[in-house]
């Protein structure tokens, strides 16, 4: 169930140069609770799902690992894309995904996760 107040939730990443696609999802079950995308060639559900598991993944590897820390983000380069997956809270277990995709060539990393952080503290605060 996509949220109808999606436009003004995800307005802040829409301004990220090379934005692409932008959605919140519920990390226990890959669910799209939010998304815009300024381009239709991706898949939404997959894209959800996929961070969902990259997410799922890294939290078992860590919990095996037992440092003790909450995940901050996941970047997956593509030849022509960006994937960036962040908890929208550093809680051990996070309760909602942000998912960001760029474009590689238009994007300065640096910039995009600035302004990705700064969204997932105004939006848990």
């Amino acid at each position: 169930m996509i949220l109808p107040e999606a436009d003004g939730l995800l307005a802040p990443i829409m301004d990220i140069d090379g934005f692409r696609l932008a959605c919140l999802i519920d990390a226990s079950t890959g669910m799209v609770l939010a998304a815009q995308q300024d381009q239709a060639d991706i898949g939404l559900p997959a894209a959800a799902a996929g961070a969902t598991d990259i997410a799922n993944v890294l939290a078992l590897l860590n919990g095996r690992m037992a440092t003790g820390e909450s995940l901050e983000d996941v970047i997956v380069t593509f030849s022509s894309s960006l994937y960036m997956v962040r908890p929208i809270r550093r809680d051990p277990d996070p309760q909602i995904l942000l998912l960001v995709i760029l474009d590689r060539l238009r994007t300065n990393l640096a910039m995009a996760r600035r302004s990705i952080r700064d969204f997932c503290v105004s939006f848990a605060s």
